[in-house]
């Protein structure tokens, strides 16, 4: 099993490994799954808010849950994902 937090209500929500996607039995919002490797890290960009958000990796911007501030991801502010971050490689990019 594993755990993550919803996205819309914050309720703590469990799933079985390997899930997609979760129904919030709170508020019934979909959550989508996201594998370390498949997940960004930035700052929001507010002057006033500087909340640490988590997005998917390579998206082109990110809407803080807090303010509701919407975040450009460029060059200026991209960080690696959150597996290189601790010290773990991303997997290797399969060529078909």
């Amino acid at each position: 099993m594993a755990q993550m937090v919803c996205g819309s209500c914050r309720e703590l929500l469990s799933y079985p490994r390997g899930t997609r996607q979760v129904k919030c039995s709170c508020c019934e919002t979909i959550n989508f799954v996201l594998e370390a490797h498949q997940v960004g890290l930035v700052k929001c960009g507010r002057d006033n808010c500087g909340v640490l958000l988590m997005y998917p990796y390579g998206a082109p911007s990110v809407r803080c849950s807090s303010c509701q501030f919407v975040t450009e991801i460029g060059e200026h502010n991209r960080r690696p994902p959150w597996s290189v971050q601790q010290g773990q490689p991303t997997p290797p990019n399969v060529v078909q």
